[in-house]
């Protein structure tokens, strides 16, 4: 990004959320930047996403919430295919271990098929529930079972619709923390911020976390921002296969926080405490919330699930803004626009994109002319571990860097890596959620320095100043 032009538009937030509005924007003859106070792209709420896709359960009292969420489980395999990025409807059961809760999955069946879910299908036949979930506990008595439910990388997701939006045309700047906004004269904003000053005619606010603080910058008080911490578990792939779908229990009537799925990349995750924050970067993990809830009701569906196949326990605060989301003009200040989304925000946010772009930017006087040359397809970097043998041969007599296999427990390449380093990434974790090295069993114990070595030489900086996820986060040198 050019600190000398002007923007159309500039997008504060380079999550799923401001990643799904750049690329929107991209699709018309504008120039859009993108401005994140991390390091990377994704380094925020939605690194910390469980990445499921859900199936448009209605949310009373939430039209754009219920709405998008079930328009973006409807479209999300397209626009996954599109990017080039992994997507499986796995299919969600809804459990019930008692008559109470059998009768709530009729009314939430009820309930989600008039809402326009297809394909729901209440079952009470323990053997068809063993069929399909052969280590689920005989303590469960019935399942509503959604088969459109589906999970996806939520960080392979943000980065492929950036870099997506970028070869059309968007430009990006990382660690660029904003600091002031202000009116420029009636013709559009002024950000201040930690790499220069940047302007624009119209903002986008889908700062996640920081968002309510943007927007005070900007003058508009009208929302506040509010935080879950969910606690999750990773267990080891050698538990694929123990669990086949999203398995989810019941509170009070409604789905529970408690769940196990199987992860796109063959691990299984469990869950997952939902705690209100008032502090939204107190991502840590407690033993009262992993050994006390997590664990416990994980195994109450799954009992032979143990909890000695774990590899990494995790945290994320999910940002906010209510029970809606919050997608709306500032109040007092012309061109300033909110995108504050929340609980289904990833499965919702390419499809509430569209929605801020259409119908409130441009009603609000944002020109949209289509461009003929809009790309919408990208590819991803060719992930060893998923070719074939002829591919692999192929790979590595083009590159023999794809010859060489870094990280041992997911198969990750010098080659992977360096292709990652060259889209952008500049922390270990760049590297990671790019390739998935580091990601397996031994949480990079075995490939980490190799990593920072190969990190060193491509971007041929010293190996003290390369980070984890940033500043603050400087890898200790052997």
């Amino acid at each position: 990004m050019d600190t000398e032009r002007k923007y159309d538009v500039i997008v504060i937030g380079a999550g799923v959320a401001g990643a799904s509005v750049a690329r929107e924007l991209s699709k018309y003859g504008l120039s859009v930047g993108v401005i994140e106070k991390e390091a990377d792209i994704s380094f925020g709420a939605t690194k910390g996403s469980h990445g499921l896709v859900h199936c448009g359960i209605p949310a009373p009292g939430a039209p754009l919430r219920s709405g998008g969420e079930l328009r973006g489980n409807i479209g999300f395999e397209a626009v996954c295919r599109e990017l080039d990025v992994p997507f499986e409807r796995i299919g969600k059961l809804l459990v019930a271990f008692n008559a109470a809760e059998v009768e709530a999955l009729g009314a939430i069946e009820a309930a989600t098929t008039a809402h326009g879910v297809a394909g729901l299908e209440l079952i009470q036949d323990k053997g068809r529930l063993k069929e399909m979930e052969p280590n689920l506990s005989d303590a469960v008595v019935a399942a509503l079972y959604t088969p459109s439910t589906g999970v996806a990388d939520p960080w392979s997701f943000a980065i492929a619709l950036l870099e997506n939006a970028m070869a059309n045309g968007v430009g990006l700047r990382v660690n660029t923390r904003v600091c002031g906004i202000k009116r420029d004269g009636s013709d559009g904003y002024v950000l201040e911020t930690t790499a220069g000053t940047f302007r624009a005619g119209s903002v986008v606010n889908a700062a996640g976390a920081a968002g309510a603080v943007i927007a005070r910058m900007a003058g508009d008080t009208s929302f506040a921002i509010k935080g879950l911490r969910f606690q999750r578990i990773i267990m080891d792939k050698a538990c694929g296969g123990m669990v086949r779908h999203l398995v989810r229990g019941l509170k009070n009537g409604a789905a529970a926080g408690d769940f196990a799925f199987p992860t796109i990349d063959g691990n299984v995750m469990v869950g997952s405490t939902v705690e209100p924050m008032s502090d939204m970067d107190d991502a840590t993990t407690t033993r009262g919330g992993l050994c006390d809830w997590v664990i416990p009701k994980y195994r109450q569906m799954f009992p032979t699930l143990s909890p000695d196949k774990a590899i990494k326990p995790f945290a994320a605060v999910l940002p906010l803004p209510g029970p809606e989301f919050h997608i709306a003009p500032a109040p007092e200040s012309p061109g300033f626009f909110n995108f504050m989304l929340g609980v289904s925000g990833f499965t919702a946010s390419f499809v509430m994109a569209e929605h801020l772009v259409r119908n409130v930017m441009e009603p609000a006087g944002l020109r949209l002319a289509e461009r003929a040359d809009f790309n919408p397809r990208r590819k991803d970097i060719p992930h060893f571990a998923a070719l074939d043998n002829d591919a692999r041969a192929a790979a590595i007599a083009a590159d023999s860097r794809c010859g060489h296999v870094v990280c041992r427990c997911e198969t990750v390449t010098e080659g992977e890596i360096v292709e990652a380093i060259r889209r952008g990434a500049t922390t270990r974790d760049g590297v990671k959620f790019r390739t998935r090295a580091g990601m397996g069993r031994c949480q990079s114990n075995f490939c980490g320095h190799k990593t920072l070595e190969i990190m060193q030489r491509e971007l041929g900086v010293p190996v003290e100043t390369i980070t984890k996820k940033g500043a603050g986060s400087e890898e200790l040198v052997p």
